[in-house]
């Protein structure tokens, strides 16, 4: 068991796992009392990068009329709160396209 204070409100703070979702969990030191909460950044910088790799889909470019577009996974429209008729900004990077939610 850890033995450190909140430096907000200076009660006991626990080790916890933290999930973060798809399966990820990081070790973290927890303020129950406010919420506060300590996390390595190499620990969740790499949990992080695990996160993301599980996110990844693939998709299909399908025809939109004249136009070209593809669907977004259900999973992937409700993390991102994502909804119809919302703009996304496409943004070409040195790997690959970046799509940005307005």
């Amino acid at each position: 068991m850890i033995s450190k204070k909140c430096p907000q409100c200076k009660n006991e703070m626990n080790r916890i796992k933290f999930d973060l979702g798809y399966g990820v969990e990081v070790d973290s030191i927890h303020c129950e009392k406010c919420g506060f909460n300590i996390t390595d950044d190499k620990i969740l910088n790499k949990a992080l990068i695990s996160l993301k790799e599980h996110m990844m889909r693939e998709v299909k470019i399908i025809e939109i009329g004249t136009g070209l577009g593809i669907r977004f996974p259900n999973e992937i429209v409700k993390s991102f709160k994502l909804k119809k008729g919302e703009e996304i900004k496409v943004k070409p990077e040195k790997n690959g396209l970046k799509l940005i939610p307005a």
